[in-house]
């Protein structure tokens, strides 16, 4: 036997072994997408404790530059979001097939652009920072602290991206607790040092900073050693071969998720410009959407975490050309998913007070304003997670054109047109329903093409 097929035989029994090859069952499906729920709930906790602690300790225009910036970190996520998603969908796909060497290469060639692009993104931030508040909707209320906040946290982007990456490679590892671990372990820190930074050292919005850059520098480093010492499972860094194809179907898999992320970023943008322009609104109002946006997209996260952690399964059992167990992922994920839609309708409606004393008291005028924009934007979760659900499916079965395309109409198509026309109709109330009144259009043109391409991709 020569050393190619030694490989071969090496990388076929390693995939019989892989935890994605297990059977299909609930508890299989809460096994990796549970902790992904959690880590994606962490990692979004790490803005929202940036807006606390501005809120609580500094006041309303602080609190409104780290609104102003959030945009911006969403987009650096969108970049770990691309090569994440959609290279897991490529990896797991050829470790279906037995692939493990070549796998292995595309992973450690993924990190490298991720980083790359992160970087390049970064240097722009460092560099052209007026710039950059420009575009985010900055006004001079609150332009001095976010470019004191940006100097700092501009170090962190490629941390950002790279954490994205390599947590959603620990689930295709078969490691989602893991991955869960690492994000809880950041965010504790993070959370920990902006008491000790703001509280105790008095360093007003550059401890904002510094904490996020310390908590994103943490779980960065532990999930680089598990893959550079991590010799057992089925991923770790090894010599990258550059494949153009490679990165071409990771970017077109996972531009779906990318474009949602991003148009997210781009909704928060047009809703500041917006808000800031309304009569007896202004820094109040960004602020307003700062509070609001955060606690939707945190609790948004129960979807797109669980739709991380159970994507490697739907690509592995697709490069095993397994229709049964796609057939039976694709049934228990929509109950999954309708269960997930309750639970999310019913937290954001019964604790928004709650959620939203967290960064204000309760009586004020910028509560009340948060409260009802949150209990509007609910409902949204009725529809959200089935339309994330139809777009991330493709990218799974990499199918990243019709993923891309489900996400732009969503996105671009519906939710943009519908947020700078409703508020000439609604005023406030106008921002706040955009949100739910695009998922609900939305769901049918996903439904439509889940139906239509079902037998086609042999998951019903």
């Amino acid at each position: 036997m020569n050393d190619r097929d030694f490989v071969q035989k090496e990388d076929a029994q390693a995939a019989e072994e892989s935890q994605l090859n297990k059977p299909i069952t609930l508890s299989l499906l809460l096994t990796f997408g549970l902790p992904t729920v959690i880590a994606f709930l962490v990692m979004n906790t790490f803005n929202i404790v940036d807006g606390v602690f501005a809120m609580r300790r500094l006041g309303a225009e602080p609190m409104a530059a780290v609104s102003v910036l959030t945009p911006f970190i969403i987009i650096t996520i969108a970049i770990g979001i691309l090569f994440s998603m959609g290279g897991s969908a490529l990896v797991a796909k050829k470790s279906g097939m037995g692939l493990k060497h070549e796998a292995r290469q595309n992973f450690s060639l993924i990190c490298m652009v991720a980083f790359i692009c992160s970087s390049l993104v970064a240097a722009y931030a460092i560099m052209f920072p007026e710039h950059l508040l420009g575009l985010l909707g900055a006004n001079y209320e609150v332009i001095g602290y976010a470019k004191t906040y940006l100097r700092i946290v501009a170090f962190s982007i490629p941390l950002v991206t790279l954490g994205q990456v390599f947590n959603q490679f620990l689930i295709t590892d078969g490691k989602p607790g893991l991955g869960m671990g690492v994000s809880l372990l950041g965010s504790l820190l993070s959370a920990g040092l902006n008491a000790i930074f703001l509280f105790g050292l008095d360093m007003g919005i550059e401890a904002l900073g510094w904490a996020t850059l310390i908590g994103y520098s943490v779980t960065v480093l532990v999930g680089l050693m598990y893959f550079v010492r991590n010799k057992t499972g089925t991923l770790y860094f090894v010599t990258p071969r550059f494949d153009i194809k490679a990165i071409g179907i990771s970017v077109l898999n996972g531009f779906g998720a990318f474009v949602s992320t991003v148009v997210a970023a781009i909704v928060t943008i047009v809703m500041n410009n917006v808000l800031v322009r309304m009569d007896g609104v202004g820094a109040m109002g960004i602020a307003v959407a700062g509070m609001v946006m955060a606690v939707h997209a945190t609790i948004g996260t129960l979807f797109t975490g669980y739709l991380a952690g159970i994507s490697p399964l739907i690509s592995y059992n697709h490069g095993k050309d397994n229709h049964e167990r796609q057939k039976t992922l694709f049934r228990y994920n929509l109950r999954i998913l309708a269960a997930i839609a309750v639970v999310a309708v019913a937290v954001a409606l019964a604790c928004s007070d709650l959620l939203i004393r967290i960064y204000v008291p309760a009586g004020t005028e910028i509560h009340e304003m948060a409260v009802r924009g949150l209990r509007i934007a609910a409902m949204s979760f009725i529809f959200m997670g089935f339309n994330i659900f139809a777009a991330g499916q493709f990218a799974a079965l990499n199918k990243g054109f019709t993923a891309g395309v489900l996400a732009i109409v969503r996105t671009v198509g519906i939710n943009l047109v519908l947020l700078l026309t409703l508020p000439r109709y609604f005023d406030l109330t106008g921002v706040w329903m955009a949100t739910p009144v695009s998922e609900a259009i939305a769901l049918v043109i996903s439904i439509a093409v889940l139906l239509k391409m079902g037998k086609k991709y042999h998951y019903r």
